[in-house]
């Protein structure tokens, strides 16, 4: 269990010694099927196929759907001129590696094929068809890269490349020399750190919502919605065949369109190319701005100066400061995840579906009722109604003692007076939240995540606004 490749890329675990340890020894959701990793093995198995001048590679697995079948098949067109010619030195596609000794352990970078032209120079590639963030220049992560140019041969006799399926361009990985040392060294002393890992030290935050066990952690209380008294399981929980993960943003989708929450939690279908959205609009920058502030800014004795140099920022941290909030709640912990797990078995697997939102803020109000915040930035003024609920019904779970709960949606915005809109939830509404919440996990679990065409679709104004619109209309 404990090896370093477990630190990379994997934020949770460097954050939160039980996801490390893996909550106690149990494998997690294996998720053998997942749709990003059956159209890399479909991609790989195709360009292959060209790099050798061999039969294309027999099906594997279970057909692709006509949406990801068009998806696989734009992955396999975009990287085809990219390798070297077939007839220009040899290849060796026994999945080649590059390793750095971290500890006692090692880090190991695996690549698709190595290339080694006439005069003998070897170049190495790894095929990426994850999607790219926009802030990101690779895709692989910045340890493996440092192991890579940390090899003795680079870059004297040896190049690495990233084949991105996504743009279709060829990346070579490179980083200076010194960053690199000092990136493998800042894991190694993670990893020293991380290696006696205690599984029940778990550390809610943001990182959960990306956890490898998030199914299988206390921090989403397990329940069953069904039961006379709605409960967490006590206990430790068996992985799933499946996990699905629904954030409080996908059960909005879900009261308009199925398939456009399904596309987004599960299937990774990439938004359509024109889609407007794929830029970001100036008040959604500033928001994601301000709420990244405003989660290290309230655990601090001066919050202000973490404004000061940013006008625009100061101005709705100001707001903040004349809240009408009462009771006023006393910040415990920024980025915090509350939410719950419900399982489900169908005629062919289970499915683990944790539905869950990421509260700006959790804490106190003076009487002891726990309290979780959101900031509201925009002008409009409207809020997700799941969000609230969500919060309701996690901190109800994760305070059993507590018989209320509350929440406070703070609405902020420049040219308008501030706003606390807060609600008071009863111990005795848990049944209500859970069956209603519930009901969303339970439809989810009934998407058959090998075809993407299953979650039904519905058509309104809400469609304009899709980042899906185009191909969801190509497969009705």
């Amino acid at each position: 269990m404990s090896t370093p490749k477990d630190l990379v890329g994997k934020p949770s675990k460097r954050i939160c010694p039980g996801a490390f340890a893996n909550l106690g020894g149990y494998p997690p959701t294996s998720n053998r099927n997942a749709p990003a990793l059956r159209r890399w093995k479909a991609t790989w198995d195709a360009l292959s196929s060209e790099l050798t001048g061999g039969p294309p590679p027999g099906a594997s697995g279970e057909p692709f759907d006509p949406v990801q079948a068009a998806i696989v098949a734009a992955q396999i067109r975009r990287p085809k001129s990219l390798p070297p010619p077939r007839d220009r030195g040899e290849f060796d596609l026994d999945f080649p590696r590059l390793s750095v000794p971290i500890g006692h352990q090692e880090l190991e970078v695996f690549f698709q094929f190595v290339h080694s032209d006439p005069d003998g120079f070897l170049k190495m590639y790894r095929l990426k068809t994850a999607q790219i963030r926009a802030e990101d220049e690779f895709v692989s992560a910045p340890e493996e890269i440092a192991a890579v140019v940390s090899d003795p041969r680079f870059p004297d006799s040896l190049e690495a490349y990233e084949i991105r399926t996504a743009d279709g361009e060829m990346i070579r990985l490179e980083m200076p020399q010194g960053e690199a040392k000092k990136t493998l060294e800042k894991l190694e002393c993670d990893h020293r750190r991380m290696v006696g890992a205690d599984p029940g030290d778990i550390r809610p935050g943001s990182h959960c919502s990306m956890c490898d066990v998030s199914d299988l952690c206390r921090t989403f209380p397990a329940i069953d919605p069904s039961a006379e008294e709605v409960a967490p399981h006590r206990g430790r929980r068996l992985p799933s065949s499946y996990r699905l993960m629904l954030s409080k943003s996908r059960l909005e989708d879900m009261d308009l369109c199925q398939r456009r929450a399904a596309w987004r939690a599960w299937f990774s279908i990439p938004a359509d190319l024109e889609h407007q959205s794929r830029e970001t609009s100036p008040g959604l920058a500033a928001g994601s701005r301000f709420h990244r502030l405003m989660a290290k800014a309230l655990l601090t004795d001066d919050p202000g100066s973490y404004f000061s140099a940013d006008p625009e920022m100061e101005a709705l941290y100001t707001q903040h400061l004349s809240l009408p909030c009462t009771p006023p709640v006393t910040v415990r912990a920024t980025e915090f995840p509350l939410g719950f797990t419900v399982r489900f078995r169908t005629e062919r697997h289970s499915v683990s579906v944790v539905s869950y939102g990421l509260a700006d803020a959790v804490g106190r109000e003076p009487d002891g009722t726990p309290a979780a915040i959101d900031h509201k930035t925009g002008l409009s003024g409207g809020s997700n109604p799941h969000e609230p609920e969500i919060y309701a019904l996690g901190a109800l779970l994760r305070f059993p003692n507590s018989p209320t709960v509350a929440t406070h949606i703070h609405h902020l915005a420049r040219g308008r007076d501030p706003q606390c809109e807060r609600v008071a939830w009863e111990r005795d509404r848990i049944g209500e939240l859970a069956s209603r919440l519930g009901s969303f996990a339970e439809t989810a679990s009934r998407w058959d995540l090998l075809d993407a065409t299953s979650p039904p679709f519905r058509v309104g104004e809400w469609c304009g606004t899709c980042p899906f619109e185009q191909r969801c209309l190509s497969y009705r």
